[in-house]
């Protein structure tokens, strides 16, 4: 593997990230706000990530970002891993002298590896790993559940800053001895202009539901939950935009409660897309068994959407006076928080404290600060 040319002289922002786009998840979105606005900063960013089998160039340049994809796989073996790992190692060594610092998404194996450089002393830029998950069972707990979970927490710790996303993510650094000198806590940021140019809803019809298509996303539970408020009421509509392992098995669930002419399944929806979905919805509902800072809540409430929320990670905390909080795992408390959201005279979108902690423009520099730089 070649050095990566920098697309100029400007020192390099790099971020490592097993996803980036065009998948479509959180994380993705937030490592593609991250480069532009490293961008915007000076730095030249250079994004390192997997190809996971998909049929994408192994490296590109888009709007002055470089993404440099690994060859790898969903399955992610061994094997697999190793030769990730080795590719990442080799990238970061050979252009370590143009790196001014890099931010590291998930406490797996990008942590490691990063984590293990430092400790050998072979890179000497400063680095941050962000945890992505909350709840009882984020990736930091992840880590620990793994085998050699005392050298993994060493390795990470390696690198100069661990930063939470959610009081989740803190207490368990804290829990499992990670230095406390080197904890941070920086959400995840958005793009906070839509905030200024859209309004709330006149009323709740159109729910949203967006993100991946997966049992621990509460999926089930909402179609159990959308078939009996829709049987009430028969005016709401579901949009569901994502997909993922269990798209199949939600659709047949829609399909033996009736509802499926009331449910708009858009599939994957490209990330330039995402403004326009919130124009024609009127309320995000993402009632996760766990969440961290999850995106598409923050990116909801930049375009003053509705929300109904599972009481997860800092959900309640953050919304408990704006959003509608259901208990995760409950198609009880789902349905309530629904139909609560559907007869709501005056919805409630008031997130002005929010918006203003969340914007990239902060959040990248908060990191960058953090970092040193």
């Amino acid at each position: 593997m070649t050095d990566i040319a920098p697309t100029s002289e400007r020192p390099i922002a790099l971020i490592v990230t097993p996803r980036f786009l065009p998948l479509l998840g959180g994380m993705e979105r937030e490592c593609a706000l991250l480069a532009e606005e490293f961008r915007r900063l000076g730095y030249s960013p250079l994004v390192i990530t997997e190809q996971l089998g998909l049929d994408l160039p192994l490296q590109e340049t888009e709007n002055g970002v470089r993404i440099v994809r690994i060859a790898s796989s969903p399955q992610r073996s061994l094997m697999v891993q190793l030769r990730v790992a080795r590719a990442i190692a080799t990238l970061l060594l050979r252009n370590r002298h143009r790196v001014a610092f890099a931010v590291v998404r998930t406490f797996t194996l990008p942590a490691l590896v990063v984590g293990l450089l430092k400790m050998l002393r072979l890179i000497s830029f400063p680095t941050l790993v962000t945890a992505e998950t909350g709840g009882d069972s984020d990736d930091v707990v992840e880590l620990e559940r793994r085998p050699l979970a005392r050298l993994s927490r060493k390795l990470v710790s390696s690198n100069d800053v661990m930063n939470a996303l959610c009081q989740a993510n803190h207490d368990h650094l804290v829990e499992f001895g990670y230095p406390t000198e080197k904890l941070a806590m920086i959400p995840n940021g958005i793009d906070t202009s839509p905030w200024l140019t859209t309004s709330p809803p006149e009323r709740v019809c159109r729910l949203l539901f967006l993100g991946r298509l997966e049992r621990a996303k509460g999926i089930f539970e909402l179609a159990d939950a959308f078939a009996q408020v829709h049987a009430a009421s028969g005016e709401l509509h579901l949009t569901v935009a994502g997909d993922g392992p269990d798209a199949e098995a939600f659709a047949a669930r829609c399909d033996e409660l009736a509802i499926t002419g009331a449910v708009d399944f858009r599939g994957r929806v490209d990330y330039e897309q995402i403004g326009e979905l919130f124009a024609q919805t009127d309320c995000l509902v993402l009632p996760s068994y766990s969440e961290g800072m999850p995106l598409s809540v923050l990116e909801a409430a930049a375009h003053h959407r509705v929300l109904v929320l599972s009481d997860v990670g800092d959900m309640g905390p953050l919304f408990s006076a704006s959003a509608h909080i259901c208990q995760p795992r409950n198609v009880a408390s789902l349905t309530e928080a629904l139909r609560n959201a559907s007869e709501d005279e005056l919805p409630t979108t008031n997130y002005d404290a929010l918006i203003e902690r969340v914007g990239i423009e902060r959040v990248a520099a908060d990191l960058i600060t953090r970092l040193g730089n």
